[in-house]
C-alpha cells in the first residue's frame, strides 16, 4: 500500500504541475429545486422523468447541508438508514440491510462509486469530497448496477476532468480540534488530454474520553486522507477514456460502547431488564459502569485502531460509435486492508470474559469488469444490453489473545467468482406512456477456506445461478406530473460466517441466497416553476433472510449466520423540494415503514443475560423505526455590497426502534430528533466563502446501536456524536 500512496502522490503533483493559471471559472450553483440529471438507468434522465424513487443531491447541496459522509446521506434521505458498530456499517433502505457481523459479508444496500461495485462494507465509510453528486435508489437493483442487491444501490459520481481550468479548497477548524481540508484542480493538460486531481484531510482528537486510563487518548477520533487523480483523454472524434487513480489511509481511533452490567451485585444473577436500564446491576467482576454518558468510556486499552488502506485503480472509455449506439467499458480494482479492534468486556476492569480485546483484520481484492451496448435516442427505444464479470478474494482475521494469546482463533478466506449477463429495454408507446423491461442472469460461486488455532482446518463451497427481472410502466399524464409503477427481483448470494468461530465449523454452514420481490407505484410532480414532489407507496417480500446470532459454547461466545424467515415489509415515503420564494427554499422527506417477520413458530432468537429464548414469528426487523422524518430550511437574504449571506437549519426526526430481531424491550432507542444550524456567505464573484456551524443542537443523546448479546454480562451501547460545531472558508478559482 505504501508504494502505491506514493506513484498517486507522483501523478497528483504531475497533473498540479501541468495545469496553468490562465483562466478562471466559478463552481456551478445547484439549486435546490432545480432538477437534476442522474443515471439510475444506465443512461442519463431528468430526476423528475426516471420512473423509480431515487433521492438525489447535487455536490453543491451536499456541502451546503454539511454531508461529507454516507452515514449522513442516509439521515436526510427518506427510508434510509444504518447501524454502525465499527467492524463494518450496516445500511438500510425501506427497512432491508444487513443482519450479518462480517467483514467478508455484502449488504443487501449496494454502493459504487463511478460505476465501480464497492463490494465490501468497510469501504462504504471511504469520505465523499469533490462531488458530482450522490443519488440513493430505493428498491431492488438486480438488473443493471454491478452486483445483484435486494434493498437498493448509492451510486457516487465524483467531478471529472475538465476543458478549461477551475478548482476550490475548503478549510475548517471545529470541535475535539478538528481539522480539515480539501479541494481539487482540473484543467486542460494537452490537446484532447484533461486532468483533475482532488484531496481530503480530516483529523481530530476524539469525543470519547477514557476513564480507564487517566491521559490516554481519545476515542471515536477521526484521522483520514485521501487523493484521487483523473486523466481524461479523447480518442478522436466519438471516444473518450477515463483512467482514475485512488488512495485513501485512515488511522482513526475506533469509537467505543457505553456499558451496563446486567448481573445482580454479589449474587451475579441475571438482572430484570428494569434493573439494567436503572443503572443497578454491574458486570462478571462486579464492575459498575455508574449513569450512561456518551463522551466517558472506560478500558483499558489505550485506544483501539479502526484503520483502513485502500487503492482504487479504474478505467472508462465511452465509444460513439453511431449517434445512436455507444460502447461502455468499465474496469475496476480495488486493494484493501482494514485492522479494527473493540474492548470486548467494555469495561476497564474486565468482565466473564476476562480484559477481552477483540482484533478483526482484513485483506482483499476485487477486480470487476463491466461491458454495455447501448442504442437509442430521445423519445425513442432506448436498450442496453451487456455483460459484468467479478472476482473478490477476501481473507478475515478474528482472535480474542485474552483466551488465545497470539494465536488467531479463526483465519477466513472466501474467494467470490461472479459472471452475468443483462438486458433492458425502455419502449415509448405513445408519446406519454412508456413500458421497460430487464433482466439479467447471474452465475457465482463462493470458496471458502477456515483455518483454527487449535482445530482442524475446514473449507466449503458454493455455487448458485439466478434470473432477477424488472417491468414497469410509467405514464406523463401533464406536463407536470409524471406517474409510474413496477415490480422488480433481487437477490443477495449465499454466505458464510467467518468471525470468531472457536474451532466450530458447523458455525460456517452457508446460508441460502436471500431473494427478494418489490412492487412500487409512484408519482412526480411539478409544483409550480421552482417546486418539486415526489412520494412512493412500496411491498417488498424478502424470502430466507440472513442473520447472525452468538451462542455460549463451552464457555466461549460462537457467532452462527442462519436463514431465520422470510420478510414482508411495506411502507411510503415523500419528498417535497424547491425554492418557495426567491428567498426561502426547502427540501422536506418523510418515510413510513412496516416490516414484519415471517418465521417457523419454533425459530426462536436469544440476547439478555438470562439467554431467554423468544419466538420471532411477527417480529419486526431491527432498526427499522416506523417513521422518519427529515428537512432543511433555508434563506438566502439580498445580496449586498459585501456579498451574500443565508442562513439553515435542518433537521432529522427517527421513530423509536428495536435493535434485535426478539424486539426485546432492553436493546432499543426511543424516538428523537436531531436539529442542525449554518449561516453561509460567500462574495458577490462566488469566489470566497465562509460556512459557520453547529450540528445537534440540543446535544441529544441517542443510540446508534444497542446489544446485550445472548448470556454476556454486559449490555452495549453504540452512541451517536454529541454536539459539534465548526467553521469552513473557501476559495474557488
Amino acid at each position: 500500500m505504501t508504494k502505491k500512496s506514493l506513484l498517486l502522490a507522483g501523478a497528483c503533483s504531475a497533473l498540479l504541475s501541468g495545469a496553468g493559471l490562465s483562466a478562471q471559472a466559478a463552481e456551478p450553483s445547484f439549486d435546490i429545486g432545480e432538477e437534476i440529471v442522474i443515471t439510475a438507468q444506465r443512461r442519463e434522465t431528468l430526476l423528475g422523468k426516471t420512473p423509480v424513487s431515487v433521492t438525489a443531491f447535487s455536490g453543491r447541496q451536499l456541502q451546503n447541508a454539511g454531508i461529507g459522509t454516507l452515514d449522513a446521506v442516509a439521515i436526510q434521505t427518506p427510508n434510509f438508514n444504518y447501524v454502525d458498530t465499527g467492524l463494518q456499517p450496516r445500511y438500510r433502505i425501506r427497512g432491508d440491510g444487513l443482519q450479518v457481523f462480517n467483514d467478508t459479508s455484502e449488504s443487501p444496500v449496494g454502493f459504487a462509486v463511478d460505476d465501480i461495485f464497492y463490494g465490501a462494507g468497510a469501504l462504504q465509510r471511504a469520505p465523499l469530497y469533490d462531488i458530482n453528486r450522490v443519488e440513493v435508489l430505493r428498491g431492488p437493483q438486480g438488473t443493471l448496477f454491478g452486483r445483484n442487491t435486494t434493498a437498493g444501490l448509492v451510486q457516487v459520481v465524483t467531478k471529472k476532468p475538465t476543458d478549461t481550468f477551475e478548482g476550490y479548497v475548503q478549510a475548517g477548524y471545529g470541535s475535539f480540534d478538528d481539522k480539515r481540508l480539501e479541494g481539487a484542480v482540473s484543467g486542460p493538460l494537452a490537446d484532447g488530454v484533461r486532468g483533475r486531481v482532488s484531496f481530503y484531510y480530516d483529523k481530530n482528537d476524539g469525543w470519547q474520553k477514557n476513564l480507564g486510563i487517566p491521559g490516554g487518548v481519545n476515542w471515536a477520533s477521526r484521522d483520514v486522507m485521501s487523493g484521487r487523480a483523473q486523466l481524461g483523454v479523447d480518442l478522436g472524434e466519438n471516444a473518450t477514456l477515463l483512467l482514475k487513480a485512488a488512495y485513501t489511509e485512515d488511522r482513526s481511533v475506533a469509537h467505543s460502547t457505553g456499558g451496563q452490567g446486567t448481573l445482580e451485585p454479589g449474587t451475579f444473577a441475571p438482572c430484570a431488564t428494569a434493573q439494567i436500564l436503572a443503572n443497578e446491576c454491574v458486570n462478571g467482576t462486579g464492575f459498575s459502569f455508574g449513569e450512561p454518558d456518551p463522551k466517558v468510556i472506560y478500558s483499558d486499552q489505550d485506544g483501539l485502531p479502526n484503520h483502513l488502506d485502500f487503492a482504487e485503480f479504474s478505467a472508462r472509455l465511452d465509444w460513439n460509435i453511431t449517434p445512436y449506439l455507444q460502447l461502455v467499458s468499465i474496469t475496476g480494482y480495488l486493494d484493501y486492508d482494514r485492522i479494527f479492534a473493540e474492548d470486548g468486556d467494555g469495561s476497564a476492569q474486565g468482565g466473564f470474559l476476562g480484559n477481552a480485546e477483540v482484533p478483526y483484520t482484513l485483506d482483499a481484492q476485487q477486480f470487476s469488469q463491466e461491458l454495455q451496448l447501448r442504442g437509442g435516442g430521445d423519445d425513442e427505444i432506448n436498450w442496453v444490453v451487456g455483460g459484468f464479470y467479478y472476482n473478490d478474494d477476501r481473507t478475515a482475521t478474528s482472535t480474542v489473545p485474552e483466551f488465545l494469546g497470539d494465536a488467531i482463533d479463526t483465519i477466513g478466506r472466501i474467494k467470490t467468482e461472479s459472471g452475468a449477463v443483462f438486458a433492458s429495454v425502455n419502449v415509448p408507446v405513445t408519446d406519454t406512456i412508456g413500458v421497460e423491461f430487464g433482466g439479467r442472469y447471474t452465475s457465482e460461486k463462493k470458496d471458502l477456506d477456515l483455518v483454527f488455532a487449535f482445530a482442524p482446518d475446514a473449507n466449503d463451497g458454493v455455487k448458485v445461478d439466478e434470473f432477477t427481472w424488472r417491468v414497469g410502466t410509467n405514464w406523463q399524464m401533464t406536463d407536470d406530473v409524471f406517474l409510474y409503477a413496477n415490480a422488480s427481483t433481487g437477490y443477495k448470494s449465499p454466505d458464510f460466517n467467518t468471525t470468531l468461530l472457536f474451532g466450530d465449523a458447523t458455525a460456517a454452514i452457508p446460508t441460502q441466497p436471500e431473494k427478494s420481490f418489490s412492487l412500487e407505484a409512484g408519482a412526480k410532480l411539478k409544483l409550480g416553476p421552482r417546486v418539486n414532489l415526489s412520494t412512493a407507496v412500496f411491498r417488498n417480500l424478502v424470502k430466507d433472510k440472513q442473520a447472525t446470532v452468538t451462542q455460549i459454547v463451552n464457555a466461549l461466545p460462537v457467532a452462527r449466520l442462519f436463514n431465520f424467515g422470510d420478510v414482508e415489509i411495506y411502507g411510503a415515503e415523500l419528498e417535497l423540494s424547491g425554492r418557495v420564494t426567491d428567498q426561502l427554499s426547502v427540501m422536506l422527506g418523510a418515510a413510513v415503514l412496516n416490516t414484519e417477520i415471517k418465521a417457523d413458530p419454533t425459530t426462536t432468537y436469544s440476547t439478555g443475560p438470562a439467554s431467554v429464548a423468544t419466538p420471532i414469528d411477527g417480529n419486526e426487523l431491527p432498526a427499522t423505526p416506523h417513521f422518519t422524518a427529515n428537512g432543511l430550511i433555508r434563506y438566502d437574504f439580498d445580496p449586498t455590497s459585501v456579498g451574500q449571506f443565508a442562513v439553515q437549519a435542518d433537521f432529522n426526526y427517527t421513530a423509536k426502534q428495536f435493535f434485535q430481531v426478539d424486539n426485546n424491550d432492553r436493546d432499543f432507542q426511543k424516538g428523537y430528533g436531531i436539529g442542525n444550524l449554518r449561516a453561509f456567505w460567500h462574495d458577490n464573484d462566488d469566489k470566497f466563502n465562509v460556512q459557520v456551524f453547529v450540528e445537534n443542537v440540543t446535544n441529544t443523546q441517542y443510540a446508534s446501536y444497542v446489544v446485550t448479546p445472548n448470556g454476556f454480562d454486559t449490555r452495549y451501547t453504540w452512541w451517536g456524536t454529541p454536539r459539534t460545531w465548526g467553521v469552513r472558508a473557501g476559495v474557488n478559482f
